[in-house]
Formats: structure tokens, sequence, C-alpha cells
């Protein structure tokens, strides 16, 4: 018999990938699809949300509002694993001090919030850019209906049943968060994202924001007034994570009417070989300071290298770097 050719080869391998996937899908068993339209919820108006400005006169809420004070904690969605092992204890250190939280519902930061607040029996809301008929991403329908049966969360829908999910949706549900928030957190954002956009908004709107350093846009936004948080550190460094979440209880605790804290990146921090690089930051301001603009550019860039990886600046935009303290 003639040995078969490549492309028989070929074909019989990918017959075998086929019926395999087929027994393998045969074995499955078919959840039963998740129907929110089931679920018991009320109907609650722009007034009770205290959300004067609203396009929409009421919003179907599935569950309960969480107790203010509430934080917003939002980010990308293609989050960082260094950035969503920080939001556990961010949380912890939140709900010690009395806040709910509230997030989109997104994948990458909003639904690694809303899962650890979950784990911890933290109350929370999530906003979804969608009907009470669906929830937006699909993929995320157990872990809302983990929220619900939880009882201390509760699913705010941005619009009424049968509206198709578009682009365009998001920018309203940020605007809901922003409204129902008492602050802000931005754990990671891109320059150009919703999450810069939500922050944004936050400053717009007189609301406190903080932003996580080591990202474009949490950069972009601590060089607008963003309060600097400490970077995610690299590995999972208790100590560090312990850091990030005492500078969130911190900023909560200044909220709240406590002291400014001591300790973070502060004038303290700078060693006294970078302590030219220290003013040259403070006198550029908020505009942030460019390399360009100092002499020996060759020195300069390893300074700035090196206060970031110390923590004390991070680039706020382009070539321009702000302090963290």
């Amino acid at each position: 018999m003639d040995p078969p050719q490549p492309r028989q080869k070929f074909s019989s391998h990918v017959e075998k990938t086929l019926q395999h996937r087929r027994t393998r899908a045969d074995r499955l068993e078919v959840p039963t699809p998740l129907v929110p339209l089931n679920w018991p919820w009320t109907c609650v108006s722009r007034t009770e949300l205290e959300l004067p400005h609203a396009r929409r006169p009421s919003f179907d809420l599935v569950g309960a509002l969480p107790p203010r004070p509430r934080l917003a904690i939002v980010g990308s969605r293609a989050a960082h694993r260094r950035v969503l092992v920080t939001l556990g204890p961010i949380i912890a250190a939140a709900a010690e001090r009395g806040w709910s939280l509230i997030s989109g519902g997104a994948l990458g930061i909003d639904g690694g919030a809303h899962r650890a607040a979950l784990g911890q029996g933290v109350a929370q809301l999530a906003v979804l850019p969608c009907g009470r008929d669906r929830v937006y991403p699909p993929g995320h329908a157990p872990l809302f209906a983990a929220m619900v049966a939880s009882g201390e969360a509760g699913l705010l829908f941005a619009h009424p049943p049968g509206t198709a999910t578009v682009r365009a949706m998001f920018a309203s549900r940020n605007a809901i968060v922003v409204g129902l928030a008492d602050a802000v957190l931005v754990a990671q954002a891109g320059l150009r994202s919703g999450s810069t956009g939500t922050g944004r908004l936050a400053l717009r709107q007189a609301v406190p924001l903080a932003a996580i350093a080591g990202s474009p846009g949490c950069g972009a936004l601590i060089g607008l007034g963003a309060r600097p948080l400490p970077s995610p550190p690299y590995e999972d460094d208790p100590q560090a994570l312990a850091s990030v979440a005492d500078a969130v209880g911190g900023w909560l605790d200044v909220l709240q009417g406590g002291a400014e804290p001591d300790g973070g990146a502060s004038a303290s921090a700078w060693p006294d070989h970078l302590r030219w690089l220290e003013a040259a930051v403070r006198e550029a301001g908020p505009q942030g300071l460019s390399i360009d603009t100092l002499p020996q550019a060759g020195a300069a860039t390893l300074a700035v290298c090196e206060a970031e990886l110390l923590g004390l600046i991070c680039e706020a935009a382009a070539g321009r770097w702000v302090g963290l303290g």
C-alpha cells in the first residue's frame, strides 16, 4: 500500500481532532441559561439614587444598594496580574473603614474587584451597561448570579430591557458609577480609555479620586490631580501589597476627616543624590518634568529611572514625570 500523502495525513488528523471534541462536548452538561428577568427586582428613581442629572427617570435594580460611603474601583479590561492581586487587600482596607464597593461589572479590574468583595462579604453594586433581560459581559453571568445569591450585592441596569449593548453605553454606565460613588479609585488604565475618562469625570464632578501608579492612564490622572498610590509589586510580596492597602486606607481616612498619614513617597524618601531631581520635579509642577529640559540627558535618564523604581515619580504623559509625594 502506498503511504498516505501529507494532505491525507492532515485531513485524518483534523477528523480525529473534531471527533475528540464532539465526544468531549457530549459529556459536558449544558448549563441552564441565566435569565435576569426571573430575578426579583425593584424600580428605583433617579431621586432615590441621588442622580439628579441622569437621563433616565428610573432604573431597574436587582438586590439592594450598598450603604454609603461607596468606593468605586475601576480599571482596564486587560488587567495585569500584579494589579489584580492588590484588589483584595485594597477592598479589605476599605471595608475596615465602613466603605462598600461599586464598579461596572466589566472584565479585568471591575470583575476582580467584584470577586474580591464577594469573597470577603463586602456589600457591593455592579452597574451594568444593559437592560434587565440580559447581562453584560455574558462571561460574568455566574459572577453576577453569585452576587445576587449572596444577599449582600445589587445589580443596577443602566438601560431598559430590550436595549442592545453598544460601545456608547459604557460612557453612560461610567457616569452612573461616578454619580453613585463617594470616592473613585482607578487601578489601571490606558492613556485613552474608558477608565481614564471615568477618572477625568470624577475630577470634573469634584468626586475624590486616587490612581495607582504604573499605567499611562493613571499617570495622566495623577498629573491632573488624582491622589497618587504606590505601584503594585511585580512579585507577591506581602509587605509591598500591605503598603498599597495602607496607602488606600490612609487616603480614605483623610476623606473621613482623619489626619494625613506619614510615610509614602515623601520628601524624606528621596536619596541625597537625587535631591536635585526632586527639586526639578517640584518646580515643573502638574504639567510634569521633561528630561529634555535637564542638563546631561544620559545622567538625567538614569536618575529618572531610579526615582521611578523607588516609587517617587511616575510618567503622567509621554516623556513627562510628576512626583508621587
